[in-house]
């Protein structure tokens, strides 16, 4: 497979192994996301007008924190309280609508949207999904036309479920026909192998707390309940 600029992280990933190898590559970007918050990011206006507007989630607040850039992140931080503020004060001054027939009256209230707003609101989230989209539409292309990346996909131990969701839903737009049907046939039969080989891990490493099982070996058991945690759902 040629190697370009946009295949070599996915490519990294893949070689890196592991139960799910886009949560390998989301905590690559998520790293890089929060280094450029409190870098680069800072000396570029139109970065800057976002990060005021949407803030980060708790997640995203914690890693900016342990980066050891105070004063970076007091910028951030004072900026955004700013932007907050002023759009709370704004939202408070607005008139209350009545709701529909089933909608409570307080569900349109402006303070309340603009609380709701902000809580779901996060810069890195909002990047990290949409590159991890455009991630998975390379996935397909690689899949469809390069067959050493192919091979690599189904040497590999499947994914994490949101992942292998996402995958499904990008599959239904890149890929058409029979094209479509045999590739996720057959990414769907590498996830299911995947989760029964976990099962059956889990299931021994419950069975060696029983004594009579007490001298046989552990296998690759013995770290099967993190690793099945890390399949189930995306890496906290």
């Amino acid at each position: 497979m040629k190697e370009k600029i946009y295949t070599i992280p996915l490519s990294d990933a893949f070689a890196e192994g592991g139960e799910c190898p886009f949560c390998t590559l989301e905590k690559k970007l998520e790293t890089e996301q929060v280094s450029y918050a409190l870098g680069a990011s800072m000396m570029e206006p139109d970065s800057r007008i976002v990060s005021n507007e949407k803030g980060y989630c708790r997640r995203h607040f914690e890693q900016m924190s342990r980066e050891g850039k105070a004063l970076s992140l007091g910028l951030v931080l004072d900026t955004h309280l700013n932007v907050l503020i002023q759009s709370l004060e704004a939202a408070k001054e607005m008139p209350k609508t009545k709701g529909g027939l089933f909608k409570k009256s307080s569900d349109s209230d402006p303070l309340t949207e603009a609380l709701e707003k902000n809580q779901n609101s996060c810069v890195i989230c909002d990047k990290l999904n949409h590159t991890l989209e455009k991630f998975a539409e390379v996935f397909w292309y690689l899949y469809k036309n390069e067959p050493d990346f192919k091979e690599k996909v189904l040497a590999c131990q499947g994914f994490c479920l949101p992942h292998f969701k996402l995958l499904l839903e990008c599959a239904d737009h890149e890929l058409s026909g029979k094209n479509l049907e045999e590739a996720k046939a057959e990414v769907i039969e590498l996830e299911l192998t995947h989760l029964k080989r976990i099962n059956d891990e889990v299931n021994w490493f419950t069975k060696k707390f029983d004594y009579r099982n007490q001298n046989e070996p552990w296998g690759n058991s013995k770290d099967a309940p993190q690793r099945a945690m890390e399949k189930l759902s995306k890496f906290l």
